[in-house]
């Protein structure tokens, strides 16, 4: 079995944005005795599956020299990563934080004061209020607030910091109560499950109350995340999208050259695309995804790998989802080859909810085209991924699969998915009625039948979920997978 670590270079090299990979490169590059390092990182960062064996051989390196080099690439790396080169980054405005401190040690006041006050300016812009802590702890150690006019300065620069606290405490309540929301909204999903009052209950925090409750830039954006995230969850869809815009708005509507706004931007755009879509509305997504598109171009020079693996993947169920309400099948099949590269290459990377999307609709749309087998393939991924939390995304996806053994007719394997399909969604809480009567209606229609009594029997079970899908309080099940004018087809 292989080190756990021994990965880690290979890992660390690959998740590297082009920006600073071409930085690190010509760092290497300025010294000769770097020459076998650089065909290192260089062969790395080229191949996926990085043979050790080949690249021994081929310079002619002992075992142990090999691992010296790379244990010495890796820490030079990791050194090079120390120093951002984004002017206003976390780490260097902490390395400003250590300039102010020698300065200070050093008594030189008036410097200190002018440094304090830059910091101050750019961490608030940015909303890091953590490191305006810890700022203004230092002017408060060094009594750098005794030099300046009037007397009660020193009492002043005291209740600064704790405002800079109160600040903090603040943005890091909304920020986790936007991330408990967003993990627990995958589990729902649908209207119709009877403990969603988990969910809806977040709204009653006193947090969620007023949106004056959140005192910074961040804290208002994380206000607006969590209310749609408790409505998507919820699948209404309408105050989703209404909350999502609110989000992306207020952030360009507040912009600073401090503070890199792009991931926050793109969650928020991307939840009211999801929201238009879940509502079969495809305007919104012809007149904002282009300026998704070009948040995604004008930010890409500095991704990270799972920044990278995040944004692509959202954005193909972003253009899947719109293919299938347009049914655009011809221009399915021209980017699919794209779209399977995409997933392959950043599956792994991304949020598991987007990760099993993308199956299922792929696997949709070639349903939809008649490429059954194709079709079968994802859904057989899909029911792979037991643990996933999207619930909502492997229920849609097994009774798809039960729709295309019909289809193909391979009546062997019917009966099984059938059970196993009632197991998950007894399960998961999620064996409505709606899906009960689907799974037993389709159970009875058998191979040996006739055309005429099978065509009876889908007839029944269409007028039966019709009926079904009036009266419920949702229908997300068919705007998924289409289960009615399937069974329309077949009469």
């Amino acid at each position: 079995m292989s080190k756990s670590e021994e990965t880690d270079l290979n890992l660390l090299i690959s998740s590297l944005s082009s920006k600073v990979y071409n930085s690190f490169k010509r760092s290497l590059n300025t010294k000769s005795e770097n020459t076998t390092k650089l065909k290192l990182l260089e062969t790395i960062r080229r191949k996926k599956d990085f043979e050790k064996d080949f690249f021994i051989k081929k310079h002619k390196l002992s075992p142990l020299k090999f691992n010296t080099l790379k244990f010495d690439l890796f820490q030079e790396l990791i050194d090079h990563l120390k120093v951002s080169e984004e002017k206003y980054s976390d780490i260097n405005l902490f390395k400003k934080l250590v300039e102010l401190e020698v300065l200070l040690k050093n008594a030189l006041y008036t410097k200190a004061k002018r440094k304090l006050s830059n910091l101050k300016k750019i961490a608030s812009e940015k909303c890091n209020f953590e490191i305006c802590c810890l700022l203004q702890k230092k002017a408060v150690e060094f009594r750098l607030f005794n030099y300046e006019k009037g007397t009660n300065s020193f009492k002043e620069g005291v209740a600064e910091l704790d405002k800079y606290i109160q600040l903090s405490k603040n943005l890091s309540s909304y920020k986790l109560l936007a991330e408990e929301i967003c993990e627990l909204h995958y589990q729902f999903l649908d209207k119709r499950i009877k403990n969603r009052d988990t969910l809806l209950n977040y709204n009653k925090t006193p947090l969620l109350q007023d949106i004056n409750n959140a005192k910074s830039v961040l804290s208002i954006y994380f206000f607006y995340r969590a209310k749609s995230l408790i409505h998507m969850g919820n699948n209404d869809f309408n105050e989703g999208k209404r909350y999502s815009f609110l989000a992306y708005e207020h952030l360009d509507q507040n912009p600073s050259k401090y503070r890199d706004d792009f991931l926050l931007k793109f969650k928020a755009l991307n939840n009211y695309l999801d929201s238009s879509m879940n509502l079969m509305e495809t305007t919104p997504f012809e007149k904002i995804h282009p300026e998704l598109l070009k948040l995604i171009n004008e930010n890409k020079h500095k991704f990270n790998v799972i920044t990278k693996s995040f944004t692509t993947i959202a954005n193909d169920c972003l253009v899947l989802n719109y293919l299938w309400i347009k049914k655009d099948i011809d221009r399915f099949l021209h980017i699919i080859p794209e779209i399977k590269k995409n997933y392959d290459l950043h599956n792994e990377m991304t949020g598991p909810n987007f990760s099993v999307e993308v199956l299922l609709f792929i696997a949709r749309m070639y349903f939809l085209n008649g490429m059954l087998k194709e079709a079968n393939h994802y859904c057989v991924m899909i029911s792979e991924k037991k643990t996933n939390p999207a619930s909502l995304i492997i229920s849609c996806g097994n009774i798809l699969r039960i729709m295309i053994q019909h289809d193909l007719g391979d009546h062997q394997l019917i009966s099984y998915l059938i059970h196993t399909s009632k197991y998950f969604l007894k399960s998961n809480e999620r064996l409505f009625n709606l899906e009960r009567s689907i799974l037993n209606g389709l159970h009875k229609i058998k191979p040996y039948f006739s055309d005429s009594q099978k065509s009876q029997l889908f007839k029944e079970l269409y007028l039966e979920i019709n009926e079904k899908l009036d009266k419920s309080e949702d229908s997300i099940l068919d705007k998924k997978i289409g289960i009615l004018e399937w069974l329309k087809s077949k009469i």
